[in-house]
């Protein structure tokens, strides 16, 4: 049987809501929402789930100091394996892009041998269950616009920023990775 335990942290951009299966996380999320309606939420999703902050106490207190503009190693287990294969190579190829570089779907699809799937990597990236620490919000359109977020533009954009990535004059960003 599978261990689910669960835990919402506040932050700066709202409630991160935790998500681990046998010690693996396989969810982070926003929410915006009260924390005790956040709670109930979970608890519903998660019948047999246990709540447990200090489970997560290794991933809040990187997300903390990366919210709060540090350079931080994302050294947490996730479990990514409900997915095919092609998302699977899709989200590893995401962990490789370096702190505080962008790229495109583009580009993430030729790494991957696709030269022409960009379409394809946007929706594996829409996929991702633990955004931040899989960091696709480094991942941009190719002509430098911002793309989506699962999250919102407002978080992608808030999340580059504490990144110092900075859009030039005309609003673009620039592919550096």
């Amino acid at each position: 049987m599978d261990l689910i335990r669960y835990a919402v942290f506040d932050s700066s951009l709202g409630n991160i809501v935790l998500v681990s299966k046998d010690g693996r996380l396989i969810e982070l999320d926003i929410k915006n929402d009260d924390i005790h309606r956040t709670r109930k939420f979970l608890a519903a999703s998660y019948p047999a789930g246990i709540e447990s902050s200090e489970s997560f106490h290794k991933s809040c207190k990187l997300l903390d100091r990366y919210l709060k503009g540090e350079q931080v190693d994302f050294n947490i287990e996730i479990d990514i394996s409900r997915f095919g294969a092609f998302t699977r190579n899709v989200l590893e190829e995401l962990r490789k892009i370096p702190y505080g570089k962008v790229t495109s779907y583009g580009r993430i699809g030729k790494r991957l041998g696709y030269k022409n799937a960009a379409r394809a990597v946007g929706q594996a990236v829409g996929r991702n269950p633990v955004p931040i620490i899989i960091p696709c919000h480094r991942v941009i359109r190719e002509d430098g616009s911002i793309g989506g977020f699962s999250m919102g533009l407002r978080i992608k954009e808030k999340l580059l920023a504490a990144e110092g990535i900075k859009r030039s004059p005309s609003q673009r960003l620039i592919i550096n990775y």
